[in-house]
């Protein structure tokens, strides 16, 4: 299993980038928004990292927060294992990139890794359909409990397992041959 995710692979993938000056504002974001249909979101903002669920073109929150990403947001993902809306503060307007990747032939070939990263957070706590991570250090959030599968939700009350981000990672040559990352989206977050 972990031979496979080092592996380098090809596959098809489609790539849009531009500048926006608000997001909320935006037809682009709430186009691809309603696209990308279910997935999950990753908001790091001025004051806390906040993850959430999207559903038939909504983002729900934990407790129904509804931030102002105009005003505070410095980066966020909107993401499955197929696609991703990927947002960032660039001094005082954002930037946007959604890439999607496509089993059958798209815009550009490019190769790949797939990567494991383990998250913060050894405590785990499930409450209304989301599901509270922390450390004794301090480092707290609140995760969708649809990211885990059900049978692996009882392993992480036992504190027997970590979360993980699976990320993939593009990889780009420059004008001597040289290879390196040259984007990275999210998949998904798991139980390992």
């Amino acid at each position: 299993m972990l031979s496979d995710i080092y592996e380098i692979k090809t596959i098809y993938s489609k790539v849009v980038v531009k500048d926006m000056d608000k997001i909320l504002d935006d037809d682009l974001f709430n186009q691809k928004i309603k696209e990308i249909k279910n997935g999950y979101i990753v908001c790091w903002l001025d004051y806390v990292v906040l993850f959430g669920i999207v559903r038939d073109g909504g983002i729900k929150f934990h407790n129904n927060e509804s931030p102002d990403f105009n005003r505070y947001l410095q980066k966020l993902r909107i993401f499955n294992e197929k696609e991703e809306l990927y947002i960032w503060r660039s001094g005082n307007k954002f930037k946007f990139r959604y890439r999607k990747d496509e089993i059958d032939e798209g815009d550009e070939k490019i190769e790949y890794i797939d990567a494991k990263q383990i998250m913060y957070g050894n405590k785990f706590h499930v409450k209304d359909g989301f599901i509270e991570v922390y450390e004794d250090r301090g480092i707290r959030y609140f995760l969708p409990k649809e990211f885990i599968d059900n049978s692996l939700i009882e392993k992480l009350d036992k504190n027997e397992n970590r979360l993980v981000l699976y990320t993939r990672n593009y990889i780009g040559y420059n004008e001597i041959g040289q290879a390196g990352f040259i984007d990275s989206r999210f998949l998904k977050i798991s139980v390992i």
